[in-house]
């Protein structure tokens, strides 16, 4: 007996994946010169946003494992772009802080994300790019 199978409508993993590849292309072309990858950069955005965080902290807003977690500060802490210490309220844990040099570089590579938004808003509209963030960000929430 043979079933027939439904392809996909949209195809959205694949479109997903091209449109995801081409976005980390642009940001690692730029980041080459500076000696950093796109995960460093956003392991960074992470803690633009709030210093202070536990390790563990870290690692679930960066949408990674511990061990993961663990890896990238270690590389940025070799970097001299962030540093760990115990928490003085909880000696378990350990917190992480931005460094000098990491601050002065945010400007410049918040700008990098600023230009690519802004290409991508260009190029299908304030409509649908408040749509595609609203689109991404459910996918992004869905229990898969």
């Amino acid at each position: 007996m043979q079933t027939k199978n439904t392809p996909p409508k949209y195809f959205v993993c694949s479109l997903a994946n091209q449109a995801v590849r081409k976005m980390l292309a642009y940001y690692n072309r730029a980041l080459e010169p500076m000696g950093l990858t796109t995960q460093q950069v956003m392991s960074l955005g992470v803690l633009w946003q709030e210093e202070g965080l536990s390790l563990g902290v870290f690692a679930t807003r960066a949408g990674m494992g511990k061990a993961a977690a663990v890896t990238m500060i270690k590389r940025l802490e070799l970097m001299e772009l962030v540093t760990k210490r115990t928490d003085p309220l909880d000696a378990r844990l350990n917190v992480l802080t931005l460094t000098d040099k990491a601050r002065k570089l945010a400007p410049k590579l918040l700008a990098l994300g600023a230009q690519l938004e802004q290409s991508i808003e260009a190029a299908v509209g304030k409509e649908d790019m408040a749509s595609l963030i609203k689109g991404l960000s459910v996918i992004r929430d869905l229990d898969l």
